[in-house]
């Protein structure tokens, strides 16, 4: 009785522990399911997360890339957005700094180029270019001058003309050819006078008269005189102001009909930043005239009327 008991005891111990041990692996395994779902989920998620992000890098790369090539990429609103703040910092501060970079080197270009713009005017200025004055006094001539003029328009020259009124009269084509052909047109005094051996009124009257018959027939007021002889008061003060003009070389043309010599006295005398003296009514002159724009054009002179000297 005592046995049957105990062995129904054992029994149903035994069947309850059986049942226990059979639940409790259903719950393992049930637990390790859900953990290995858990771990598929995460995993799912960070690779999703990783090819999104990767995706946009590609993006903005890409668009980035375009840009450099000459495109005209366009990140939209919500690219820009979605960028991280410390990048676009970055790559502000990377434009600005290539900004100034080229601010700098721009200033440093231009600096260079006014220094080599200076240094070409200094070198044209210098005896590089050798600069030289012809000057003809006593015209205008009715046959001589328009001679004159034909030459040197033939060669490119423009010189200086000091002109007696009273040999305007009759002769004012050529006085207007001369201003229109790009000569200088400078005072003589009216009656070739020594002007240092007159009034003041007498002399102011005879380079008065002279620039009004200029002014007249150019419209242009005379601002350079030539004083016969070489005579001139420096305290003269007429109605306006003039800047006389003397000469650095003087062949005395007016006393020989010899075209070589005179050629060869201007020659041999002529140094750059030189007036030359000759007159403009000989036509031994007016051919010696030619003859030395030719001998100094080759030698490298180049002619400018007067007052591109003085005023210097």
């Amino acid at each position: 009785m005592k046995r049957s008991q105990r062995e129904r005891n054992k029994n149903g111990a035994g069947r309850y522990h059986g049942r226990f041990c059979g639940f409790s692996e259903k719950l393992t395994t049930i637990a390790f399911a859900f953990l290995a779902a858990a771990v598929l989920l995460i995993t799912l998620y960070r690779s999703l997360s990783d090819i999104v992000v990767a995706e946009k890098m590609a993006e903005v790369s890409g668009e980035k890339m375009t840009a450099a090539d000459g495109g005209t990429a366009e990140i939209s609103e919500t690219a820009v957005a979605e960028e991280p703040a410390g990048i676009s910092g970055a790559e502000t501060d990377v434009e600005m700094a290539m900004e100034s970079e080229n601010q700098t080197d721009k200033s440093e270009t231009e600096i260079m180029n006014s220094e080599e713009i200076k240094s070409e005017t200094e070198r044209i200025n210098s005896e590089e270019i050798k600069r030289v004055a012809i000057t003809f006094d006593d015209g205008p001539h009715p046959v001589c001058t328009p001679k004159l003029l034909d030459g040197l328009k033939e060669r490119g020259v423009c010189a200086t003309f000091f002109v007696i009124g009273k040999n305007i009269p009759g002769n004012e084509d050529i006085i207007r050819r001369m201003d229109e052909e790009g000569h200088l047109i400078g005072n003589h005094t009216y009656d070739h006078v020594k002007i240092s051996d007159l009034s003041v009124e007498a002399a102011c009257e005879q380079v008065e008269k002279t620039s009004a018959l200029i002014r007249e027939i150019t419209g242009k007021d005379t601002e350079y005189v030539r004083p016969p002889f070489g005579s001139w008061c420096k305290d003269l003060e007429c109605s306006f102001e003039m800047f006389p003009v003397l000469w650095d070389v003087d062949p005395l043309d007016w006393t020989t009909k010899n075209t070589g010599d005179v050629v060869r006295r201007v020659l041999e005398a002529v140094e750059p930043d030189d007036i030359i003296l000759l007159h403009d009514c000989y036509e031994s002159s007016v051919d010696a005239a030619l003859q030395i724009v030719d001998a100094l054009t080759e030698q490298g002179y180049v002619f400018v009327t007067v007052d591109e000297l003085i005023l210097e």
